[in-house]
């Protein structure tokens, strides 16, 4: 109210204040709030909200180009914006209409008047588009990713590797190489720190498994890629324990892939990351002390087994014969079934039997078709390795292994299972007996490729 009690007439709606209207009018007719818009047009929600603010200032000429041709607007709004830039124009001039050098200074490269020329009303508009910039760059610090997304991924893939005996690893891979691409991309959107570090967490056991399966799967070249990247995200999740996890599968595919002393040193590296965690008794026995059997390192064997089972009692054990690849501790059916592994490749079967006796009856309760059909295996081995050999009862052994395995042809067991025929066709020549392990395994190779 003025002095006379009339209410003062309402400042004209400028074309400025129209555009911002019509932007907000055609994205609600378009049933889209603000933020699915600014995700369609790649700017931040605060900058499409700036562009429906009236009285502000005219958002820029790309922005609401990209709105223009999101809403399909028909250039509507980008002739709208033209309008209200000559009206801003036409306004300043009008207010400074007596400048010495008006009209008289060819303008800048970029359009805009020389700076000794340049009104009040340019550096405001320069100061609020440096801020919207700075807004941006907030807004960007702040990205974030759902925690429910982060809880879930989290969730499933601890799952997998856990369960990852009773799985069919065939048809989990697709899944896993989606996921760790999309991992990727969350990664990227993502600026919040601890989510980030959980982010490369779930990323770096995702490409432990897939390490972990190609490894299984005798593509060794692939396997070594995976498990290092599983390696290199553990040191950006700043996660120790990854870092062990990772090493013990790159010593793992060397292992299979006949690399002995390259399987020694990985497991050897493996525990100055896991110190004396959980990971240390998997890298102490599954990689260093079959390594060193494979090395024919007696000593070391011994060592290593000894230093497992003190780690064992460190880090409370659990009972049964949990997944290979857990990211927890190793169980003692697990420590004395890797333990028979080493003993054979030095060819003391007595040692061989003992610890498989201590492993096979947890083995054979677990859920782990294959972890049964390499003790199994070891055992056979032990009978072809010993003075009193019962070949008959060896191959019933092995043949009952290859049974258990059936479907899930993993290199670990098609590798010792050749073995045993090499074993058998050293000592007794061509059998019958060997002709019918030979054709096991002919099976499973068929099986594989079917896979």
């Amino acid at each position: 109210m003025n002095d006379s009690g009339i209410e003062p007439d309402r400042q004209p709606t400028t074309v400025a204040d129209r555009l911002a209207r019509e932007i907000k009018r055609l994205r609600l007719d378009a049933g889209l709030s603000q933020r699915v818009l600014a995700n369609k047009i790649g700017y931040s929600r605060q900058y499409v909200s700036m562009a429906e603010w009236e009285d502000a200032n005219l958002p820029s000429q790309e922005l609401v180009a990209a709105i223009d041709a999101a809403l399909d607007a028909r250039g509507t709004l980008t002739a709208l914006r033209a309008q209200a830039k000559t009206d801003q124009q036409t306004a300043r001039n009008a207010a400074n209409p007596d400048h010495p050098l008006r009209g008289t200074i060819a303008a800048t490269a970029d359009g805009t008047a020389p700076a000794e020329v340049r009104s009040p009303a340019h550096y405001a508009q320069g100061t609020t588009e440096e801020l919207i910039d700075v807004l941006g760059r907030i807004q960007k610090l702040n990205r974030s990713i759902d925690p429910a997304i982060v809880e879930h991924l989290t969730n499933s893939t601890h799952l997998t590797i856990e369960q990852y005996e009773t799985i069919d690893s065939s048809s989990i891979v697709g899944g896993l190489v989606k996921q760790r691409a999309w991992i990727d991309e969350l990664i990227d959107e993502c600026s919040h720190p601890s989510q980030r570090r959980q982010l490369f967490e779930i990323a770096g056991q995702t490409s432990g498994l897939l390490g972990f399966i190609t490894a299984g799967l005798g593509n060794f070249p692939l396997s070594r890629a995976y498990c290092l990247e599983a390696f290199q995200l553990g040191g950006f999740a700043e996660d120790m324990n990854i870092q062990a996890w990772a090493r013990g599968l790159q010593s793992f595919c060397e292992y299979y892939a006949g690399r002995y002393h390259e399987a020694l040193r990985y497991a050897q590296d493996g525990l100055n990351y896991a110190k004396s965690g959980p990971q240390s008794v998997r890298l102490t026995i599954n990689g260093a002390a079959r390594a060193f059997g494979k090395l024919g390192d007696t000593d070391g064997v011994r060592r290593a087994i000894d230093e497992s089972c003190a780690l064992m009692e460190q880090n409370n054990a659990p009972a049964g014969a949990p997944s290979s690849i857990s990211l927890g501790c190793y169980s003692a059916a697990q420590v004395a079934g890797n333990a028979a592994t080493a003993y054979v490749s030095l060819a003391m079967p007595i040692r061989v039997e003992e610890y498989v006796n201590r492993a096979l009856p947890e083995m054979s309760k677990s859920n782990s078709p294959w972890g049964r059909s390499l003790v199994i295996i070891d055992l056979a081995r032990s009978q072809i390795l010993s003075e009193q050999a019962d070949l008959d009862y060896a191959t019933a052994l092995m043949l009952d292994a290859l049974d258990i395995s059936e479907g899930k042809p993993m290199i670990p067991v098609r590798r010792r299972a050749a073995e045993f025929a090499q074993d058998v066709a050293a000592r007794w020549g061509s059998s019958p007996q060997l002709s019918v392990v030979r054709d096991a395994l002919a099976s499973l190779r068929d099986t594989d490729e079917r896979c």
